[in-house]
């Protein structure tokens, strides 16, 4: 004999039913009684009088359900994440399960597999209690930069990761491990996004040494609060960009979150590839952050562009530099970062002796002397000793 498992609620549904029957209220009043419409009471009447209480008990009560997923599925599933994608969060294990293993299921399925087979979750966070900025409308009005340390290759040693990422849309327009942060890798990303895109209206980041001068406390500092300007900010400046710097790593939000996602999801996929080096991980980093934008961007609410062309006179690599300049001396020679550079003569001039050039550090290390505008050819200048206490340079 099947048992019968009722709720409460199926007894007083019953208990109401009973008493409408026998007249002791109305239709109206068990309606009001029940909560229900008295059309849904007309046909729980119908169903009591042919069926007794069960017929207030719904027909699939007790069956398995039709689209339940087989226990051997289930137990591959549990495997795989043990064996494979351990430590994945819910969501990112259902991705692998997709894209790696061909297995299809709906993210609710998988989250209560993982309570029955009390597999690791995801911790829910305490509410934040920053008030949300809203997004800007367009894409290349704000882009947020920033660096993240962090063991990504699981070989016990840190590197940088520089990334860019749209305020609008939440894209991730450059993404690059290097060995160390400061200016030359963040100005890389910065002419990638604008060779890839267009000149954007800002750029947003934090406090660091290479964004804002802070190694000095000069009596002008002190009396004006002036810094001098720093090589990224003069940089965008020239392309008409500006420098924005956060006062708190919660302004700046949208990267920071950013690489909490990152050190969750990529870790473990560069971990699955078997990367193992800076150059590994930028060229997975090229094949794998297009999936990462289609799963996780947001179209702006104006579809209009404001990236800015980039005019035909601007000279990125020129300006997106490291500068400084020097004098020549007598000989023709410079002296910059211990080394020494020997000018040559052009078709308008022989000597540049006690003129002011522009040595420029391109993003690939490349030294380029520059007078005017114009480029000058040079060479590596060094001393020979004689031996009778007499030098001479070489090049001379």
């Amino acid at each position: 004999m099947d048992t019968i498992h009722l709720s409460q609620q199926h007894v007083t549904r019953h208990r109401t039913v009973e008493r409408l029957i026998r007249r002791e209220i109305t239709e109206k009043e068990a309606a009001d009684l029940l909560g229900i419409g008295v059309r849904q009471v007309r046909r729980l009447k119908r169903k009591v009088r042919l069926g007794g209480i069960t017929s207030l008990i719904h027909g699939n009560a007790g069956k398995p359900s039709w689209n339940k997923r087989p226990a051997a599925a289930v137990d591959t599933i549990v495997q795989k994440y043990k064996t494979t994608y351990e430590g994945f969060n819910c969501l990112h294990f259902r991705d692998m399960l997709t894209e790696r293993e061909q297995i299809d299921i709906p993210r609710e399925s998988l989250r209560r597999i993982f309570v029955t087979h009390d597999l690791p979750r995801k911790k829910r966070k305490t509410p934040r209690r920053f008030e949300r900025r809203e997004r800007k409308p367009q894409e290349g009005l704000l882009i947020q930069q920033d660096t993240s340390f962090h063991d990504w290759f699981g070989t016990g040693i840190p590197c940088a990761l520089v990334a860019s990422i749209d305020d609008a849309t939440s894209m991730v327009v450059f993404g690059k491990f290097s060995p160390t942060d400061g200016t030359l890798p963040n100005m890389e990303a910065m002419m990638a996004v604008t060779e890839t895109h267009g000149i954007a209206t800002a750029f947003y980041v934090d406090r660091a040494s290479h964004f804002k001068t802070t190694r000095h406390e000069s009596i002008h500092v002190q009396l004006t609060g002036v810094y001098d300007e720093t090589q990224i900010a003069r940089a965008l400046k020239e392309i008409g960009s500006t420098l924005i710097l956060a006062l708190s790593p919660q302004a700046k939000g949208r990267v920071e979150r950013l690489f909490e996602t990152l050190q969750d999801r990529l870790i473990k996929e560069l971990a699955l590839a078997g990367v193992k080096t800076i150059d590994e991980g930028n060229r997975f980093l090229e094949s794998w952050l297009p999936g990462f934008n289609r799963k996780f961007s947001v179209r702006p609410a104006n579809p209009k562009s404001a990236y800015r062309p980039i005019p035909n006179h601007l000279r990125l690599r020129l300006i997106l530099s490291i500068q400084e300049e020097r004098i020549v001396r007598a000989d023709n020679t410079i002296s910059f970062r211990g080394q020494e550079y020997l000018l040559h003569k052009t078709p308008h001039r022989i000597s540049f002796a006690k003129t002011t050039v522009t040595v420029h550090v391109t993003i690939d290390g490349t030294i380029r002397i520059l007078h005017q505008g114009q480029e000058l050819s040079f060479t590596m200048a060094w001393t020979k000793s004689l031996g009778n206490g007499e030098d001479i340079i070489a090049g001379e």
